[in-house]
């Protein structure tokens, strides 16, 4: 992929000359190294050979490559090009639109005093065109004083060497814009501030295993967990021990979960450390029982264990449905949490709750089974069964009895079950409540109109419910439980 390109009308009109538009509205007030940067590009642009690089327009103009990617983000901002990638570098030139806006004019003379003490400062090297100009921005588009800026360069020296390039001046500059600091008095008072964490940061380097100098994001780092977060130098040490692989980054990130979770004190963060464990723990198991396996624990706990646990489940409760959900061929933890937040609708949040409800509901399911048989149905029990016998049994309040009866009456229909439901509301609209009372009815339709009743079987007692031994269900007691949560409303 070549370096340069032209977007298609540039390419289409023939001509490798610069745009007039180009020449009248930008270059004017163009800083210098960022139209040879602009200018070499377009020369560039017109070879598909391997002199079309960033390479090639850094080393032809003398500078990094960095201040030649900077150069393109600001034409880019004029809409002149279109920087694609930085890495690897690739831009696009555009056709100019007639735009008449100018850039702001920089005169150098206008920072002379101030560009004799960078160079100053900044010994280690000569300071560039392209990074005076970059100096100049910011100030022209901030209020960040000259002679604090001088400070700042100064400030990175101390930390860095005199070959500190600009974008880490102008990193910590635009840090310290963020915090209100733009004079030189607030600025110096900063900067002196964070300097009195050294002797402090040497503990917590020795920590670390960190052999090398004090970085100005460092010093943010401590001034942040002592400051903002409260932690004490010994809380700071302490947990460096634990981090010591990871670094500064490792480090600022554990003491920011700390503080989140409210864990300030060592007592507090072994506590936190100790539950951590327990649920990244609960979470391996429950993964290992469904069949899933996930490379990184941390989204599990987070989304899953964590709520599961604030609903109150425990450890025991929560393996036993996961069993359930793999056994009944749920095996994934989105279906394993939509199984548990209709338990905890229905108010299951125990083993023994567990136990219970899936009693109550197999032996519900078994009086159905009952039903089915009489109508001669020889299948499992479905929601919509569960529905209809809740409709009878609980709404219109039949007794079961009543429902084998009219169940067995069923039996050779076209739809049983729609035959049962349909004679058991007339029996609701006519005030019939026994067996005794449908069978009274049915003589008198049979006076009425002389034709054989089919003959029906007498009714069973039904048992009410059966021994449920705790977590060991049958396949078919387990359909009872996962088809019925199937069916509980959201």
């Amino acid at each position: 992929m070549t370096f340069c390109d032209k977007e298609k009308q540039l390419i289409d009109s023939g001509t490798t000359c610069v745009d007039n538009k180009f020449i009248l509205n930008y270059l004017p007030d163009a800083p210098d190294i960022r139209s040879a940067v602009y200018l070499l590009g377009l020369t560039l642009s017109e070879s598909n050979g391997s002199d079309n690089s960033v390479e090639t327009l850094a080393q032809k103009l003398g500078i990094q490559i960095a201040d030649v990617i900077s150069a393109y983000h600001y034409w880019e901002e004029l809409g002149l090009v279109s920087v694609i990638s930085d890495n690897p570098p690739h831009v696009i030139y555009l056709a100019q639109q007639q735009s008449t806006s100018a850039l702001k004019k920089i005169k150098p003379s206008k920072y002379a005093k101030f560009s004799q003490a960078m160079q100053s400062v900044i010994e280690g090297r000569m300071i560039t065109v392209n990074e005076y100009n970059e100096y100049y921005t910011f100030l022209e588009n901030t209020t960040f004083e000259p002679d604090a800026l001088v400070a700042v360069a100064k400030y990175c020296v101390e930390l860095k060497g005199g070959s500190i390039n600009y974008q880490y001046i102008l990193t910590v500059a635009r840090n310290l814009l963020t915090r209100g600091a733009t004079t030189l008095a607030v600025v110096s008072e900063s900067l002196d501030s964070q300097q009195k964490y050294d002797e402090d940061l040497k503990v917590v380097f020795k920590a670390l295993g960190i052999t090398r100098k004090f970085e100005h994001n460092d010093r943010q780092m401590y001034e942040k967990w002592t400051k903002e977060l409260g932690f004490t130098l010994d809380v700071v040490k302490e947990v460096a021990k634990s981090a010591k692989s990871g670094g500064m980054n490792k480090l600022d990130n554990m003491l920011t979960e700390y503080y989140k979770k409210g864990a300030l004190s060592l007592k507090e963060m072994q506590a936190y450390d100790k539950e951590k464990a327990r649920l990244f723990d609960l979470a391996r198991t429950i993964n290992k029982t469904i069949g899933v396996y996930y490379q990184s624990l941390d989204p599990v706990v987070d989304e899953y264990i964590v709520n599961w646990v604030r609903k109150g489940y425990d450890d025991e409760t929560l393996l036993a449905i996961a069993k359930y959900c793999f056994r009944s061929g749920i095996r994934n933890l989105a279906g394993l949490n939509a199984v548990i937040d209709k338990l905890y609708k229905n108010g299951v949040t125990s083993l023994t709750a567990l136990d219970q409800y899936l009693a109550q509901l197999v032996a519900e399911d078994e009086k159905i089974k009952h039903v089915l048989q009489k109508a001669a149905l020889d299948r499992r029990v479905t929601n919509s069964d569960r529905t209809l016998y809740r409709t009878w049994t609980e709404t219109w309040n039949m007794p079961e009895d009543l429902v084998l009866y009219v169940a067995a009456k069923a039996a050779g229909t076209a739809n049983p079950t729609a035959y049962v439901n349909r004679v058991l509301a007339s029996y609701k609209q006519e005030g019939i409540a026994t067996v005794a009372q449908a069978e009274e009815q049915a003589k008198q339709h049979a006076a009425e109109k002389p034709t054989a009743n089919k003959p029906t079987t007498p009714p069973k007692k039904l048992i009410g419910g059966v021994e449920i031994q705790r977590r060991d269900y049958s396949d078919d007691e387990l359909h009872s439980l996962f088809t019925a949560l199937d069916d509980t409303e959201e």
